[in-house]
């Protein structure tokens, strides 16, 4: 009767924050081969999502979107341990992106990374806690650019469990980074048509970063489940004395709903949707949520490829 009771409070108070969002990164099922106990497998991760026009834009053309893939060698320690290389990559579509600008198609290697997973690390009354620590290299084009020499991700789950497959779940994801300097260009910095750009270049570097949130698994049935999530993001910036700028501390606010298709053993997509509100004022505006520039659509794969 309690488990019953906690749940409905919890599941009331996400579906009363209008949306959420499910996992950036990967699903809250840490494999999609964990059930097969595989000594050695092979796993793809895809997110593809689209964000909804800026302000004053309209779309005249084919949307350009862009995804987060990897595919990832896993051993199993044992029963309860994993760890795995994930080799992730970029691609953008070609098409007009959110500022209604035409972008060109393209590929980029990310950041290469090592994953360690826990699935047992014991229980706070009938809690489940489990955990990833994924350790990053700095092998992208923008990580080079940072002059990034390592990331560590530390990944804390405290599950509730709801009956056979519902659950609520918060999640603490720390974020520490080691860099070689303080701040650095921003080659991604918009230009005018006389090359020169649109604002500062010049960015700070993170020293932390941290995303906890609430997410609830409402299952339907075997095949289906939605996902209501929302949380926090932060960030933690440098101060540069050589280029006078300040460090600083961003909170944003997401929040989300996910729809979860489990078609077969080890093949499952989330479609979801996902707003973003900056809670630090922007340039002396006063901070405004849930608008519709802020929210992106996304399409999440998990899948065991052998």
């Amino acid at each position: 009767m309690l488990k019953n009771a906690l749940g409905i409070v919890l599941l009331a108070l996400c579906f009363g924050s209008a949306v959420h969002a499910q996992e950036r990164e990967e699903s809250m099922v840490m494999s999609a081969s964990d059930s097969f106990r595989k000594k050695w497998n092979m796993t793809f991760f895809s997110i593809a999502s689209v964000s909804n026009m800026s302000f004053g834009k309209k779309n005249t053309a084919a949307r350009s979107f862009g995804s987060y893939n990897y595919l990832g060698l896993n051993h199993r320690l044992n029963q309860d341990e994993k760890v795995s290389l994930r080799v992730p990559f970029l691609f953008n579509s070609s098409g007009q992106n959110e500022y209604a600008d035409h972008v060109q198609q393209e590929v980029k290697l990310h950041d290469v990374h090592v994953a360690y997973s826990m699935y047992d690390l014991g229980y706070i009354g009938d809690v489940d806690i489990s955990g990833n620590v994924k350790l990053y290299l700095p092998t992208s084009q923008f990580s080079q650019n940072q002059e990034m020499i390592t990331k560590l991700r530390l990944e804390a789950y405290f599950e509730y469990a709801i009956g056979r497959f519902s659950s609520i779940t918060w999640a603490v994801k720390p974020d520490i980074f080691w860099q070689s300097r303080t701040a650095y260009l921003n080659e991604d910095t918009p230009v005018w048509e006389d090359g020169e750009f649109k604002k500062d270049p010049r960015s700070t570097n993170k020293r932390y970063s941290l995303e906890h949130f609430v997410e609830v698994v409402v299952d339907i049935n075997r095949y289906f489940a939605l996902k209501p999530k929302i949380g926090f993001d932060e960030d933690w910036y440098y101060s540069s004395e050589a280029e006078q700028l300040e460090g600083n501390h961003v909170t944003k606010l997401k929040a989300g709903l996910g729809f979860e298709i489990r078609p077969i053993r080890g093949l499952t997509f989330t479609v979801g949707m996902q707003n973003t509100t900056s809670l630090n004022s922007y340039r002396g505006k006063d901070i405004a949520y849930f608008q519709p520039e802020n929210t992106e659509y996304s399409l999440m794969t998990n899948a065991l490829v052998f």
